[in-house]
């Protein structure tokens, strides 16, 4: 039984699939398995996954279109290891990536995902820009209540704590399904990322960060107008996740009530300080 599932959902991703796979199998950690799950694809990816001979991996095939929340429960269900890694099937898994993510997370048992930062790759294979979350427990938790604190295929997840509280992601969600199970696993544990950028985030036209943006940007709306909330009932709470957000229309007094209530519920965090000021700035 391996201690770490790496997760794979794919839908018509044929063109990149075999660099993504590879990029898994010949991790410095090796006690890993491979569980792919193909959403009724269309196009080569039955090609693709049909040549992969290892030892280590699993195919599943959707006989209908499920979406990727439920092909990821789907997979989730059938994952082995006591932790369970992600990744999108154009992107890039640097070697270590595995080794460095379970590292920081035996180091502290309240932490219970991590990610990495990215850089961009495009079409060509040319690298690019770097993008790095926030890190440490209350930054995460504030960077939360405005959109998600992770890159959802960088993340590595205590599985196990996953189950013990009866989480999974919300099938639901058309987009931003890890932002909204990132919030209710905070109920119970930590998060923190990594500041390597350790996957490679694949730039191209069909990424759905392109395709489907105000999609997106509704269903991010929706958990963090419920987290923010929690945190503070009475405050402007569009008001607020505007100015967190970067959005236009926002309101500076419900963002500062907003950041007192969270210190009167976290404690003062520098990181949180400084984050909320360059927000107050932009």
């Amino acid at each position: 039984m391996a201690l770490v599932s790496v997760l794979l959902a794919v839908h018509n991703g044929a063109r990149f699939l075999a660099e993504a796979t590879e990029s898994m199998l010949h991790q410095t950690f090796q006690d890993l398995e491979l569980v792919l799950v193909d959403d009724a694809s269309t196009d080569d990816t039955p090609s693709v996954l049909a040549r992969i001979d290892d030892p280590r991996v699993t195919v599943l095939r959707n006989d209908g279109r499920l979406g990727l929340a439920a092909s990821l429960n789907r997979g989730l269900d059938l994952a082995a290891g006591k932790y369970v890694a992600r990744l999108d099937a154009d992107d890039v898994a640097l070697p270590q990536r595995v080794e460095l993510q379970l590292e920081r997370m035996l180091e502290e048992p309240r932490v219970a995902v991590v990610g990495t930062a990215v850089r961009d790759i495009h079409e060509s294979g040319r690298q690019g820009r770097t993008h790095v979350m926030p890190r440490g427990a209350r930054p995460l938790r504030w960077h939360a209540l405005f959109s998600s604190p992770f890159f959802h295929p960088t993340v590595l997840v205590d599985r196990e704590a996953l189950d013990r509280h009866g989480l999974r992601y919300d099938v639901s969600f058309d987009e931003s399904e890890d932002y909204e199970l990132w919030t209710r696993l905070f109920g119970f544990a930590d998060g923190d990322n990594l500041r390597e950028a350790l996957v490679l985030k694949r730039v191209h036209a069909q990424q759905a960060s392109l395709r489907r943006g105000e999609v997106q940007e509704s269903f991010q709306r929706r958990v963090a107008l419920r987290e923010i909330k929690r945190v503070a009932p009475s405050v402007d709470a569009d008001g607020a996740w505007r100015v967190g957000a970067g959005k236009d229309g926002g309101s500076r007094r419900a963002f500062l009530s907003l950041l007192r209530a969270f210190e009167r519920r976290n404690g003062p965090d520098r990181g949180v300080r400084m984050a909320a000021l360059r927000a107050l700035l932009t």
